[in-house]
């Protein structure tokens, strides 16, 4: 491809080109589905399942049409009796509402419509279901378990594949033999526009029209003329933004069929816009993997055979679950030359939200088995694990043992970029006791032919009578920069610039045939259909020139608009206006030349282009807590020539750092069917700072059957990243682990098994006081746990729902006692904690009484020996105050949620804030939300980071507060002003359980006192949490004073998240006092462990705080030395 075209213009392909969309999105100017405004237009919600499984008895919708303002109500009963075509079949199992029986918690049972989204709020919650309840199987394991109940008629196997490639080779006798199991998590798409659409049902044109977040509007259209016994030409989807998708709008995600139904109902248009909890809880999510794999290579490093099990999570419904399975299988066989590969695969059915398309769409899950185990099998050889991948490695012309024809493949480059980049021989070398580096390499299709259609594409561009050019495409643009690589495939061949080019897309009755943005097939195939209709409108362009400047076609040339000639030139719009039609208008499909998915034998070139890369990272691995922070970052890719290496580049940054938030911290995790990762508060997507600098490199080589020499880049992008950050942990420490995400749980179990560590005693005979909760533990897998849930629940408690009286506003901190003495009163100031408690129904207010109004409560006041300040002080302001004066208050407020938080929270609210526990916050009917005859789900469920290893009771939770813990070390006292006066206290003594505090009716915290001392440098703090911003797993806070000779004269240690209350470790204390440093701080770090009382899987955080108390109090003792400037001499001495 030649960088300049006639004179002087630079070809647009392969240059830097800004997004066309920019300056619409950077100024909010771009319309979402969610932005679109229609006269009459109702606002819709959908009635969910609240059970995971049941036989749905009845329906009463009568109390929801009673609600005024409803204007309709659907149920299965309204709709043809059909389901989602998907796959097709038998494989197609999923209808748009349950009608008999539910299968997971969330699906939908009903859609309400109303003038506004307050009437269909309450409307929905009065639509009367009653089931009756069925035994749930919500893992694999008890999916397939003998006694299960069958989630579908058949069984709970969706699909079971045996599928045997190749054969083994005589001349490779193995040497080796790797084998393993490997756990890959759930997560969601975590898209910045939630799923949202605008249905409009016109009954004189039989129309329905919609406006959709979606990657594909064919398949929308598709799927919504099926079930609403429609066709497809009477559906037409509208062009719109789209927030994101990564695969998960690339088919019909459910909900568009609900808003379509109500808007036949009420023949009004219908506005549907999810919630970022129904997102979480209801949207298709990436299949959990359970992977069994077994690799033997020779001596010399020649892999001989691969044998995988693989049992997929498919949730209650197939949805893409047979082909992510299938192609998942497919990559097994592919990455590498391996002479036989054998896999099994098991396609589960259990009662969770389904699994659906997913960026990497399988290949993520096994990768990490295979690139795990490939570094492996290097270890048992004493090759370095790149050499071993090279002598592996594809190479052009290459056909894998499924039939991927290697028309290009650059996997050894990739592997040597990726050495150097990354520095890997002398890091390798020098690695081990907690930094590491590791890599992984992938390989993924461009554009899947695993649909009817899929290896077409079709395309318009019209020049228009003002000489402007249009391309009419039908996929849309969801973040991928589709539209600004059309305009630069037409601008290529026409000789234009790409600002002279529109782009139309999504519209489908103005856009010829397209199956949308999926499978990485949207830069390949519309590069394709662009390119050629673009050379086609050229060749008209030059033909009717050649009549008008009498020259040959050969001689003729488009540069700006214009035909050029030897010595004349003429305007496209001369031309087209010579048209009869006053302009230009061609539409052409291409075909490109893959084969059809095999499905007896699983072999098929199903893509015209494989993408290969590598992927290198840095990690550094904090032994004591086991968090893992990722310091250094290549991805090496091998995806053809880049149209927009601007584009490239972003996509590469943005999907590694999706790699590593799935390597390290998000997964979506279920009890009982519920969903208990409801927001991004429970769910940790990694933040910038939680992010290295990604350095993307692309290889450029052409792909010979890609257009312009491109292939894709979409998805292979995030591939191989939890593989690499993997192998990056097992270098680090010396250990592997086994399942992603490496949460710091699992990476500490994978050093204790390292070190062969002796379980702790927790001397329970010895301990009277806790012998009754631990009866109450035991008995829980008993019986106890089902009873409590399945009986003592219908004796729940919860809040009732109430409505806002009124919001109080006192000038004064007399007015504030007297608004806060009423009946339902409630403080308020930043907010950040009370309106989603409030929403979540832990508090029920009727009255708000803003303290922010309160000038006195706003203020820091420094005196002689303390400085107060105020409740309503903003906690931003406050970390300005301390970073000159108690670094350490800094450096913790620092580390609670974000700058946006924190420029709203105050003091007072995150002393106050309620109780974090994700059981209490997503709505189970909890011992502390339900009352006594209800259990504590923390027990049986995943307790591993927010739960109390110290003195949890029936309720497990700990308190919530980052402030509680620091100010406690730092001898802090709280001053409450209530109807009877003042009163001060200790912070630790404002607590009386989790987020529970002391303050009585019409009490609020006034301030804060910080006593001088409390600003000199022996305090330390330190925090361990999932994700930047995040809660506290642990913290601990530290202050000592010593004296001339070194000795301890004062301690203070406080562990905040492991007790309800924030935990002072006195025995700590008292064991340093009168010591100097070293073996003593050993000593008083293990001295509070006989207070501990884990639960099973969060006995982890016991060994976790006992070495994080350790450094804090070894730091606390430096700064205490280093403040009195004691001599080595005296120290020594």
């Amino acid at each position: 491809m030649t960088a300049l075209r006639e004179g002087t213009r630079v070809s647009p392909i392969g240059q830097r080109v800004p997004n066309i969309d920019w300056p619409q999105k950077s100024t909010g100017a771009s319309v979402y589905s969610g932005d679109v405004v229609l006269p009459n237009m109702l606002f819709a919600r959908i009635v969910r399942s609240p059970i995971p499984h049941g036989r749905i008895l009845s329906i009463d919708t009568d109390g929801a049409r009673r609600i005024p303002g409803v204007v309709a109500v659907v149920t299965a009963a309204d709709l043809p009796d059909r389901t989602y075509i998907h796959h097709g079949g038998p494989l197609s199992d999923r209808r748009v509402l349950a009608s008999d029986v539910v299968r997971f918690v969330g699906e939908e049972i009903a859609g309400v419509a109303a003038e506004t989204l307050e009437a269909a709020d309450a409307a929905m919650r009065e639509v009367a279901v009653r089931f009756e309840v069925l035994r749930a199987a919500t893992t694999m394991a008890e999916a397939v378990a003998p006694e299960a109940l069958p989630i579908h008629p058949g069984g709970n196997v969706s699909l079971s594949t045996h599928r045997e490639w190749g054969a083994p080779d005589d001349s490779r006798t193995a040497a080796v033999t790797a084998s393993g199991t490997f756990r890959f998590g759930r997560q969601t798409h975590a898209c910045m526009e939630t799923s949202s659409v605008v249905a409009r049902w016109d009954p004189e044109a039989s129309v329905l029209e919609v406006w959709v977040t979606t990657q594909s509007p064919f398949m929308v259209r598709k799927e919504l003329a099926n079930v609403l016994d429609l066709e497809v030409e009477q559906v037409i989807v509208h062009e719109v933004a789209v927030g994101g998708g990564f695969g998960g709008k690339s088919k019909i995600c459910e909900y568009e069929a609900v808003a379509a139904a109500l808007s036949m109902r009420s023949g009004r248009p219908v506005r549907l816009v999810l919630t970022r909890e129904e997102e979480f809880t209801a949207t298709k999510s990436r299949h959990n993997f359970d992977i069994t794999l077994e690799t033997s290579a020779t001596a010399e490093g020649l892999l001989t055979s691969r044998v995988a099990n693989l049992r997929v999570d498919n949730g209650a419904y197939n949805h893409s679950g047979p082909s992510v399975m299938g192609y998942a299988g497919q990559v097994v066989a592919s990455l590498y030359r391996v002479p036989h590969v054998v896999v099994d695969s098991e396609l589960i059915y259990t009662n969770k939200q389904p699994g659906g398309q997913f960026r990497g769409y399988g290949a993520p899950q096994v990768t990490f088995a295979l690139e795990s185990q490939t570094d492996e099998i290097a270890e048992m050889l004493g090759i370095d694990p790149i050499d071993l991948r090279v002598l592996n490695a594809n190479r052009q012309g290459d056909v894998t043992l499924v039939g991927w024809k290697l028309a290009s493949a650059r996997l050894v480059e990739c592997l040597e970029r990726a050495r150097v980049e990354i520095d890997w021989d002398r890091k390798r070398a020098e690695g081990g006791h907690g930094r590491g580096v590791g890599l992984a390499a992938a390989i993924h299709v461009t554009g899947a032919n695993i649909y009817d259609g899929a290896d077409r594409s079709s395309a318009a561009i019209d020049v228009l009578g003002d000489g402007t050019v249009r391309v009419r495409y039908g996929a849309a643009d969801a973040g991928t920069w589709q539209r600004t690589l059309l305009a630069q495939f037409a601008a290529e061949e026409l000789g234009i610039e790409v600002d002279d080019v529109s782009v139309l897309t999504m519209e489908s009755h103005q856009t010829p045939h397209e199956l949308g943005a999926w499978s990485t097939r949207g830069t390949y195939l519309s590069g394709h259909a662009v390119g050629t209709v673009a050379r086609s409108v050229a060749a008209r362009l030059r033909g009717h020139a050649a009549q008008v400047l009498g020259v040959d076609e050969s001689e003729l040339s488009l540069e700006g608009g214009r035909v050029v000639g030897p010595e004349g030139s003429v305007s496209f719009v001369d031309l087209v206006n010579q048209f009869e039609s006053g302009s230009l208008s061609i539409t052409e499909e291409i075909t490109i030349d893959v084969e059809s998915v095999n499905r007896a034998t699983g072999i098929s070139n199903l893509s015209g282009a494989y993408s290969f890369a590598v992927q290198a990272v840095e990690v550094e691995v904090d032994e004591v807590t086991g968090r893992v922070r990722v310091i250094d970052a290549v991805a090496v890719h091998d995806s053809g020539v880049a149209i927009n290496p601007i584009g490239m580049e972003s996509q590469i940054i943005g999907g590694m750092a999706m790699g590593i938030g799935l390597a390290l911290g998000e997964e979506l995790l279920y009890e009982n069917g519920q969903s208990m990762t409801r927001s991004y508060i429970q769910y940790p997507l990694p933040r910038a700072s939680d992010l290295p600098d990604i350095r993307p490199i692309v290889l450029g080589d052409p792909d010979p059957n890609g257009p312009y020499g491109a292939k894709g880049v979409g998805e292979i992008v995030l591939v191989p990243t939890g593989a690499a950050v993997a192998n990056a942990i097992a270098h680090a420490i010396g250990a592997r682990v086994r399942e992603l995400p490496a949460s710091p749980d699992r990476v500490r179990q994978a050093i204790v098994e390292r070190d062969r560590a002796e379980e702790r005693s927790f001397g329970l005979v010895r301990r009277p006081n806790r012998w009754w909760i631990e009866a109450m533990r035991r008995a829980y897998p008993r019986g106890a746990h089902r009873l409590l849930h399945q009986v003592g629940t219908r004796w729940s408690r919860p809040l009732p729902l109430a409505e806002l009286r009124s919001i109080e506003r006192p000038l004064d901190e007399s007015e504030a006692v007297t608004a806060l003495s009423a009946p339902g009163a409630h403080a308020i100031a930043g907010g950040t904690d009370l309106i989603p408690a409030r929403r979540q129904g832990v508090i029920a207010p009727t009255v708000l009484v803003d303290l922010s109004t309160v000038s006195t409560l706003g203020l820091i006041s420094e005196g002689a020996g303390s400085t107060r300040f105020g409740a309503a002080v903003r906690l931003s302001d406050l970390r300005d105050w301390a970073a000159t004066r108690s670094p350490v208050l800094a450096e913790a407020i620092e580390q609670i949620a974000n700058p946006q938080i924190r420029e709203m929270a105050t003091v007072g609210g995150n002393l106050c804030q309620q109780n974090r526990c994700w059981y209490l916050r997503n709505d189970f009917d909890c011992y502390k939300r339900g009352g006594v005859s209800c259990p504590c789900y923390a027990v049986e469920g995943d307790h591993r980071f927010y739960h109390a290893i110290v003195d949890g009771h029936r309720c497990q939770s700990v308190t919530p507060s980052d402030l509680s813990t620091v100010l406690s070390a730092l001898g802090a006292t709280v001053t409450l002003r209530g109807p009877r006066g003042s009163r001060v206290l200790e912070v630790e003594d404002l607590y009386t359980g989790p987020g529970e505090t002391v303050l009585r009716e019409g009490e609020f915290v006034a301030s804060v006192d910080l006593p001088a001392a409390a600003t000199g440098s022996g305090a330390n703090y330190e925090k361990l949490n999932r994700s930047s911003g995040d809660f506290a797993v642990v913290s601990v806070a530290t202050m000592l004073a010593v004296g001339a000779d070194g000795t301890v004269t004062s301690a203070r240690a406080v562990l905040g998240a492991v007790a309800p209350t924030p935990f002072r470790a006195r025995e700590s204390e008292d064991a340093l006092v009168g010591q100097r440093g070293g073996t003593s701080i050993d000593r008083a770090a293990e001295a509070w462990v006989r207070h501990a009382h884990p639960l099973p899987g969060n006995t982890w955080k016991v060994d976790v705080a006992v070495g994080m108390l350790r450094r804090s109090l070894q730091s606390s003792y430096r700064r205490a030395v280093e403040a009195r400037a004691v001599t080595t001499s005296t120290l020594e001495g």
